[in-house]
């Protein structure tokens, strides 16, 4: 702070004496112009006078010049020439001649105008009177200031004065010797006054505006640097030599203060080292017991948690908001438990809180946490004021008993359920099943030829077997299921809710037989390796009559040997009632497959004719000759098939061979012309590829899609109408007709009769049949006639079996006909069978 007083002081004197010689070349330019206009004036006045009077004689003359120089203060002498300088040409100027020598060590200005005629006249100032006036501008005797041209070329100067310079020099001196010692007092004197001395220069421009001056002239101030700075430098050496007295008092008191620091700070030392010491054994502690700190002022009711107890939920201790909103992230189950335990502890009912609960990390898990803790201060009233407690992270801990529990309830290797656990749960099912009457069902499960494919690829490829069996039973059960494994390759299946009516329960459960069936069927890629092996399925039904665990479990043992002993890949139910419905279901199904693979199936036509008996076109009616059974009707077999996918192959196959069949007529011009119809299952019509397929089969087999007609039947318009009416369209574009079959037994078709791309309706037969006995189905059958022709529809009447029939239909304007009365549905040989049947007619 004292250089910065001193330097600032420096700059302001230096500043003040730049104003002041700023101020004193100001005085000195206007006192200058002032005499120089005065002299102007003068010999603007002689040369007036002489261009007056051109008669006044050199006396004349040399009168009026005294007279004026007397009048103009500075000027020495007035002179008329007869003849100017070259250079003296302008009339209205000013010239002013540099200094010359007219005696030694005097120098002379003169200032020279034109004059009329020829001629000029010129004044000589003297120059005892500029360097007066220079002079008296000047305040310090070491000042010095000059006039000069812009070139720099000097035209008067006024040096410092020498008597008072030697004068302040001894002040200075004494001053320098005082403080500094004679040899440096010498050093400093001669840099002041020697040879090299630093000035500071004041310059200004002068005014001389009306003057009329032949050269523009500069005022300039000069003052010794070292004179200037001897003001300062006192100053600075008073400053210095305080702040050494006061540095010195300064250090004695530091160096006592500091003494004293030293004893306290070695007693605060010693003690923080106690201190130390003993945190750093707590420390250890909580470190060695992986504890964190916890303390609770409950009358501000704000939580703090150390470091580790941070960390415990992925926070840092500086995250007090979250760890204080420490409610809010407890698992909601187990906050009514730690509000008892805390309850209780509050209340002076236990010694210490201790409570187990899970709360949420900060990266969205849950910690088990295990907290204790104890009110460690009271208030005057005995209310708790703070408490002080612990935190220990139980999640390992808690995870190694949930890993324990597991192995006690779970399969190692399938992390099924085991034994343990499917008897508690079948026991409970039984309980619930005796409560609700609700049926359920064991299905017992056991791979065939496991013992001699695990003994084959090794233990390690039978366990992953194993593994993929589990998953794919878990993926055909629902997960209120239980999916259980006994041991080896026997699995269990508990079922619960099938039903209260025991003819679902056992469809619902034969038809998870069957789903697991079909899964476990399918090829295992073991080691690079399509493996196949098939399951062996027992089933058993369980409802509200009294049930012994162990009996279910042997029962549905029992129905597995009995589907191993029938061949195995295969279920079988305990119940012998049910079983032999459900064999005969089974074989039917395996048979009817084994006849799409054999061709035993083939297709019956059944005509249709005109009112002349002339065939028009015929139905495909299929039929199966069983090599054991006979001759299979389709009332038999279709809905069997209806039930699996087995109806999508034999629609296909039927589709083809009437397709077939209509080639092998176009090849003859008396059958070329007969349409052929085809029924459709709705499951098959249902099927997104259905259009696909039909086009497909069109083209393979080169039929003419527009003698091809598919038969639909009232029931599939009940859902997804729109569905239905896209394909019909999309088909119809190519040229395939469509008829809608059983007409007037259903309850919807004539709501959408008028929607659908349909091309013939077909009297269902029983309507036919009874139209001579009911006088209601002789009038139902009238109004299909008349409805199918108000929509521009051909309509056909089956089931006609007498003639009186035939003439009853003619007589209301029916025009195709199909049933027994002109033929029976038979395989068609050669076109001559198909010409027609007039004689009927006759």
């Amino acid at each position: 702070m004292m250089g910065y007083f001193v330097w600032n002081e420096r700059q302001l004197l230096i500043a003040s004496n730049v104003e002041r010689m700023r101020l004193q070349a100001l005085i000195i330019d206007e006192n200058l112009t002032h005499q120089l206009e005065g002299v102007r004036s003068a010999l603007n006045s002689a040369r007036r006078t002489l261009a007056a009077d051109s008669a006044c004689g050199n006396d004349c003359r040399r009168i009026l010049l005294q007279s004026l120089e007397r009048a103009v203060p500075g000027v020495r002498a007035l002179e008329v020439l007869t003849t100017a300088e070259p250079a003296v040409s302008d009339p209205d100027m000013l010239y002013m001649s540099l200094p010359y020598e007219v005696a030694p060590g005097v120098f002379n200005l003169k200032l020279t105008m034109a004059a009329p005629g020829g001629g000029a006249v010129s004044a000589v100032l003297n120059p005892a009177y500029l360097d007066a006036v220079m002079r008296s501008a000047l305040y310090a005797p070491d000042m010095n200031s000059a006039i000069t041209e812009n070139s720099g070329r000097r035209m008067l100067y006024v040096p410092a004065d020498p008597v008072a310079m030697r004068r302040e020099a001894a002040i200075a001196d004494t001053f320098v010797r005082r403080h500094l010692g004679s040899r440096l007092a010498e050093s400093v004197l001669a840099g002041t006054t020697g040879a090299g001395e630093r000035r500071l220069v004041v310059q200004r421009s002068m005014r001389l505006a009306g003057l009329r001056l032949d050269r523009a002239l500069v005022v300039s101030l000069g003052r010794s640097q070292a004179v200037i700075d001897a003001g300062w430098h006192r100053q600075a050496w008073t400053c210095g030599l305080a702040w050494l007295l006061f540095a010195a008092t300064a250090g004695v008191s530091m160096a006592v203060l500091q003494r004293r620091r030293r004893v306290h700070e070695d007693a605060a030392r010693a003690w923080a080292d106690a201190q130390s010491a003993s945190a750093q054994k707590v420390e250890a502690a909580l470190d060695g017991a992986s504890l964190g700190l916890w303390e609770w002022d409950m009358g501000a009711d704000f939580r703090s948690v150390d470091v580790r107890g941070a960390e415990m939920l992925g926070y840092t201790s500086d995250d007090k908001e979250a760890l204080n909103d420490w409610r809010q992230q407890i698992h909601p189950e187990d906050l009514p438990g730690l509000d008892i335990a805390l309850a209780e502890h509050l209340a002076g009912n236990s010694q210490r809180y201790d409570i187990e609960y899970r709360i949420r990390h900060r990266g969205g898990h849950w910690v088990w946490l295990q907290s204790r803790g104890k009110i460690v201060e009271r208030g005057a009233d005995g209310a708790p004021l703070r408490m002080l407690g612990t935190r220990m992270d139980i999640s390992n801990r808690k995870e190694a008993e949930a890993r324990i529990a597991h192995l006690a309830f779970y399969d190692g290797l399938t992390q099924l359920p085991n034994r343990r656990l499917l008897m508690d749960r079948l026991n409970h099912a039984i309980a619930k099943s005796a409560r609700t009457a609700n049926h359920g069902a064991v299905l017992f499960i056991d791979l065939d030829n496991f013992k001699a494919l695990n003994d084959t690829m090794g233990h390690d490829m039978g366990d992953y077997l194993l593994q993929m069996v589990a998953q794919r039973l878990q993926q055909v059960t629902r997960s209120s299921d239980t999916v259980a494994r006994l041991g080896g390759d026997e699995f269990v299946i508990l079922l619960e809710d099938l039903g209260e009516d025991e003819g679902a329960a056992t469809a619902g459960a034969a038809s998870v037989a069957s789903k697991v069936l079909e899964a476990l069927s399918s090829a295992y890629v073991l080691d690079g390796h399509d493996v196949r092996t098939t399951p062996s399925i027992g089933v058993v039904l369980f409802g509200a009559g009294p049930h012994a665990i162990g009996d279910l479990l042997r029962h549905a043992d029992m129905a597995m040997y009995e589907a191993k002993a029938d061949g195995r890949a295969t279920w079988r139910f305990f119940d012998p009632r049910m079983q032999q419905a459900l064999d005969a279901s089974a074989a039917l199904e395996a048979d009817l497959r084994l006849a799409l693979i054999r061709q035993q199936l083939y297709l019956s036509y059944q005509p249709v004719v005109d009112r002349a008996a002339r065939v028009t076109g015929v139905e495909a009616l299929l039929r199966w000759a069983h090599p054991q059974r006979g001759e299979i009707g389709p009332t038999e077999f279709i809905p069997q098939a209806e039930k699996s996918e087995l109806i999508l192959e034999l629609g296909e196959w039927v589709l083809e061979a009437a397709c077939l069949q209509l080639v092998h007529w176009a090849a003859s011009a008396q059958t070329a012309h007969l349409t052929m119809a085809v029924n459709v299952s709705a499951r098959q019509f249902r099927q997104p590829g259905f259009i696909d397929q039909v086009l497909m089969v069109l083209q393979r087999t080169g039929a003419d899609p527009r003698l091809l007609k598919l038969e639909l039947t009232e029931s599939m318009l009940l859902t997804d109408m729109d569905d239905v009416i896209g394909k019909m369209a999309a088909l119809r574009g190519h040229g395939v007709g469509f008829a809608l079959d059983d007409f007037g037994t259903g309850y919807s078709s004539l709501r959408y009769l008028k929607l659908l791309p349909i091309d013939q309706l077909k009297i269902d037969r029983s309507f036919v049949q009874d139209m001579l006995h009911s006088r209601h189905a002789a009038s139902i059958v009238r109004a299909i006639v008349n409805l199918a022709y108000s929509l521009d529809l051909a309509v056909v009447a089956e089931g006609v079996e007498t003639r009186e029939q035939w003439s009853a239909l003619e007589a209301i304007g029916c025009t195709a006909f199909q049933g027994y009365l002109f033929d029976r549905p038979a395989p068609i040989l050669d076109a001559d069978s198909m010409v027609g049947y007039a004689s009927l007619h006759a």
